[in-house]
């Protein structure tokens, strides 16, 4: 059963009937009405029936008109149909006579065609692939686990699906995608939203498979705190690097802001060692002093056994010119990092947040792993919670342009997908030199390295011509924006950081 909408609306039967003698010139004139009246407001079709139980002497003939709605026929009665009836009353008189009645259109019915489903969802007789109320798919049984991997297959290693031709664009046409749906070309490609979603899982799942908490070292110190992101690329390039891994160490600390000038000479260095107490030839040397041996040993007990000895030699070498009062100092925070005298919140409404983040404190200070894996899950909600208010600066920088903010937010969820794409190649490059040894591991890091001093350059100038494309703006303009937009960028970018260490350390 097919609906045939161009068809649908109001019937409207005149049934005539007429002297058998003037049959030639009825039905001449007849025809001339039809063509009359098709030329009225919502008349669309018209169809002349004959009916053969006419009486002798007598002709009998019925016309379907099909108009658009009941307005147009109650239009067509108020105004035309006196005028058009009039004609044939002077040519014909009392020769001819007619009845006529008014039809709601339902539904027709094709050979070959013939449905009678009804949707599952709301009961509605099935004319398509689609409910006509509900619009539910009219085929909603659950396929197998192979088909759905079929699907899938197929929509990956076909070269025309939707999956290639939006990542084709979305990768090297910046701004295209965006157009394109505001322009109300959409099913050429996936939806904007699922193509975020399913390249955002891709990319963590595949930064998944290693355990992102083992690359986290956090190190409570001297009167602060640092965090140590290991990172073995280069040494699995068999470049020589000290401990057997490339930090990037970020420390905090009272004592010594940021970019701060070094502080003044420390304080002499301990006595020279008695001659009992100086260690005999060809023997490793110890610590001297009770209070660096404790502090030295605290911190090394915290240590996989085999790093021990590294660090425990290297430690003594630093800590050989530190004060008494820095030693005293450092081994009361290691001792206990989460006391009450080391966290401390002097915000009035976040002082009851306090003892959390004491709690939070010692189990990272238990397991800096866990905490790393904490903010690697979190942070997937950390991104979907900045692509609203990063939108939301989109909206302000193009006040009074008409656009709608949901128009923004869909510029930065294509903006993002390409981020969460390039983001996959550089996983998967990573991944394989991980997986490989020796020229081959070195090849897939040069290309790593190559590809990211690409896209150094290549994000902004993406954004630049996204911004161009989509919202039409002159260079100047363009480039003035940009500008206020990145700086936006990362500022909602740190206050989002900041909230997910808070988060994370408030859920662990």
């Amino acid at each position: 059963m097919v609906r045939l909408t161009e068809n649908a609306g109001v019937i409207y039967e005149v049934n005539l009937e007429a002297d058998a003698a003037i049959e030639a010139a009825f039905d001449t004139w007849l025809r001339d009405h039809i063509a009359d009246m098709l030329q009225l407001p919502g008349f669309r079709a018209a169809e002349i029936l004959g009916d053969r139980s006419a009486p002798a002497g007598r002709i009998r003939r019925t016309v379907q008109y099909r108009l658009a709605d009941q307005a147009s026929l109650d239009t067509y009665l108020a105004v035309h149909a006196p005028r058009m009836r009039a004609r044939g009353a002077e040519l014909f008189g009392d020769r001819y006579a007619a009845d006529r009645r008014i039809l709601a259109h339902r539904e027709d019915f094709i050979s070959g065609a013939v449905s009678t489903e009804n949707c599952l969802n709301c009961g509605e007789v099935l004319t398509g692939q689609h409910c006509s109320r509900c619009g539910q798919r009219s085929k909603v049984q659950v396929i197998s686990l192979w088909g759905l991997i079929k699907d899938f297959l197929g929509d990956v290693f076909d070269w025309d699906s939707r999956i290639w031709r939006t990542l084709r664009p979305l990768a090297f046409h910046p701004g295209l995608l965006t157009l394109e749906f505001l322009r109300g070309r959409r099913a050429h490609y996936t939806p904007p939203f699922r193509m975020y979603l399913i390249l955002s899982v891709v990319f963590f799942l595949i930064a998944s498979i290693w355990d992102p908490g083992k690359d986290l070292d956090l190190q409570l110190g001297d009167g602060g705190a640092s965090l140590t992101i290991n990172d073995d690329a280069v040494t699995r390039r068999g470049a020589v690097t000290n401990g057997g891994a490339d930090r990037v160490h970020v420390e905090v600390s009272p004592d010594k802001a940021p970019g701060s000038a070094d502080p003044p000479p420390p304080p002499p260095p301990d006595p020279p060692a008695t001659p009992s107490e100086t260690p005999a030839p060809q023997q490793a040397a110890r610590p001297v002093n009770s209070a660096r041996g404790k502090l030295i040993e605290n911190i090394v007990r915290r240590l996989p056994e085999g790093e021990r000895d590294g660090v425990r030699a290297e430690l003594d070498k630093e800590l050989a010119e530190v004060s008494p009062e820095q030693l005293e100092k450092a081994q009361k925070v290691m001792a206990d990092p989460c006391s009450e005298e080391n966290i401390r919140i002097d915000v009035g409404f976040l002082n009851k947040y306090e003892p959390r983040l004491r709690q939070a404190c010692n189990k990272i200070a238990s397991d800096t792993q866990s905490f790393g894996r904490a903010l690697w899950e979190n942070l997937p909600k950390m991104m979907f919670m900045f692509l609203p208010l990063i939108a939301l600066v989109m909206a302000v920088l193009y006040l009074g342009s008409g656009r709608y903010y949901v128009e923004h937010l869909l510029f930065f969820l294509h903006y993002h997908a390409f981020f969460f794409l390039a983001g996959i190649v550089v996983l998967l490059l990573d991944r394989l030199g991980a997986a490989t040894r020796g020229a081959v591991s070195g090849f897939f890091g040069s290309v790593e390295q190559l590809v990211i001093f690409a896209l150094v350059f290549y994000v902004p100038i993406y954004l630049f011509l996204a911004m161009r494309r989509v919202y039409g703006q002159g260079r100047i303009w363009t480039a003035t924006k940009f500008s206020a937009l990145v700086i936006s960028y990362l500022v909602c970018l740190v206050l989002t950081g900041v909230g997910l260490l808070f988060y994370t350390a408030l859920t662990l």
